[in-house]
């Protein structure tokens, strides 16, 4: 294995770093908060700027507006970005939905879509879990119903990252009877959904940190085009798992680059600051606590671009993106863990006003959730028992 990257990736990271480097990230506002899963909050005017700069469209096909470039110089880019704590929180999401429409969906939606995901101008939010449907989302009671040239969809959304403040959803949606379609998984069609149809309501819901990430969906008698189709009627859980894997790949790839940062961060930290007649880091667990989580994330990010070679030669992956989702999360959690030690709880729950207090305050109330969001730990290790290590489901 090399584990060096080819020049041209070299040249390309070098080129984001001038980038970053000529744009403070203090100079974006926030227009959606950090998520915690290391992409940062969310800045229209930053995704514009990356959009003016060809890199949202990096990888599509350079007939459909993109850049033609490999894969390795998207996962350049996006670690590049982490480093920097850029505000780029929709770009790995919007990406795995332009990827949908360029492969699944038919030209209407793609020549409305596709140039205002270039430009950072469309976003959009996944409609999938549902109250009583999460885990299970074979369990959705959202619905369907053909009217004419037209669906008609009535239903409930829950824990739907940054709904309010992107422009689009992508709702999965039961357009036939489980009787009629013979099982649960078929019968289901994917919608893309624009954020301003009537009919479709919004509520955030209050996170721990006191900010509002997630929103729940209320859809009465929203009135979509047939056109508004992602892939084929009834093909929607066939249209979810075809992007699964990618989507927790992508959704936790920038993770361990962000890690590391923070562990520097606590490093200075302790070197500098003193607790009883002594600086924090001569306490040795708090010294071999930051070396072991430092390991732990620097292998974390080499598994994560081995999966990365892995989905850009189109090999087969039936359980690493599981595997390596509930590495980074709970690592996340670790250095949360630590942070608290380091900062002190008081310290950390005060939410003091520097920057780096406020990250590891945001770290420390996020972190719990990142092992559910996405499939729960539990559920993704019997993945992995079941699909990498052929154990028996029971």
């Amino acid at each position: 294995m090399h584990f060096t990257l080819p020049e041209s990736a070299q040249a390309f990271r070098r080129e984001v770093r001038d980038f970053l480097a000529e744009r403070p990230m203090q100079d974006y506002p926030a227009d959606a908060t950090d998520g915690g899963y290391g992409t940062g909050p969310f800045s229209r005017e930053f995704m514009r700027a990356l959009g003016r700069r060809g890199w949202i469209g990096l990888t599509w096909p350079v007939e459909l507006g993109g850049g033609g470039r490999p894969m390795i110089d998207q996962l350049v880019m996006l670690e590049e970005l982490a480093f920097a704590g850029a505000p780029f929180g929709p770009l790995v999401g919007n990406d795995q939905w332009a990827q949908s429409l360029i492969r699944d969906s038919n030209d209407r939606l793609r020549d409305e879509l596709l140039p205002a995901i270039a430009a950072g101008e469309a976003t959009c939010w996944q409609g999938f879990s549902e109250p009583d449907a999460g885990s299970d989302l074979l369990a959705l009671t959202t619905r369907a119903v053909r009217d004419g040239d037209e669906y008609v969809i009535n239903g409930r959304k829950i824990w739907s990252s940054e709904a309010g403040a992107y422009t689009h959803g992508q709702l999965l949606a039961r357009s036939e009877s489980i009787e009629d379609a013979g099982s649960r998984a078929n019968g289901l069609t994917m919608f893309v959904v624009p954020n301003d149809a009537p009919g479709l309501t919004l509520r955030p819901i209050l996170a721990m940190t006191g900010e509002v990430y997630h929103y729940e969906a209320f859809l009465d008698d929203v009135r979509v085009p047939e056109w508004s189709v992602l892939g084929s009627e009834g093909e929607g859980f066939r249209e979810l798992l075809r992007g699964l894997d990618r989507d927790r790949f992508w959704g936790r790839f920038t993770k361990p680059a962000n890690l590391l940062t923070k562990l520097d961060q606590l490093d200075a930290h302790a070197r500098s600051h003193r607790r009883d007649g002594r600086t924090i880091i001569e306490d040795s667990g708090i010294a071999r606590r930051l070396v072991e989580l430092r390991a732990e994330a620097a292998a974390t990010r080499l598994l994560f671009h081995k999966l990365g070679w892995q989905l850009s030669n189109d090999l087969p992956v039936p359980y690493e993106s599981a595997l390596y989702k509930t590495m980074a999360d709970e690592l996340g959690q670790r250095v949360a863990n630590l942070a608290a030690d380091v900062l002190e709880q008081d310290t950390l729950i005060r939410r003091e006003p520097h920057r780096f207090e406020t990250e590891m305050h945001h770290l420390y109330l996020s972190s719990p959730g990142q092992t559910i969001a996405g499939g729960t730990s539990e559920v993704l290790r019997t993945t992995v028992a079941t699909r990498g290590l052929g154990l028996a489901k029971g």
